[in-house]
């Protein structure tokens, strides 16, 4: 039976996603890698895995300032998450970068 798994991965894929935030998991996944393998090649570069199980959002939350926190909260009404509010940001810093190289382009 063949293996679903690659024999090699590439080093800056994997800590290229691991700085993205993503799980081992994710990581081995989408390079078709086995878990141990992304976790190995980390230590191996002397890179902390992204630690996914805790709170990505609570170690940002606390950094800001109590009008910063306030401010944000203001921003998630029920039904738009921190995650939809993150992805919008993302989304529109894209859009302002790309346009902004386009037209020095010109």
């Amino acid at each position: 039976m063949a293996s679903k798994y690659k024999r090699k991965a590439d080093d800056n894929q994997i800590v290229t996603l691991n700085n993205v935030g993503l799980s081992l998991g994710s990581i081995a996944a989408k390079l078709g890698v086995h878990h141990t393998t992304v976790t190995y090649r980390l230590k191996t570069l002397g890179i902390t895995p992204a630690d996914t199980r805790r709170s990505f959002m609570e170690d940002i939350f606390v950094e800001l300032s109590a009008q910063q926190q306030e401010w944000l909260v203001s921003q998630l009404v029920p039904g738009y998450s921190v995650k939809q509010f993150i992805r919008s940001l993302l989304i529109q810093a894209y859009i302002d970068r790309t346009n902004s190289v386009d037209n020095k382009s010109l």
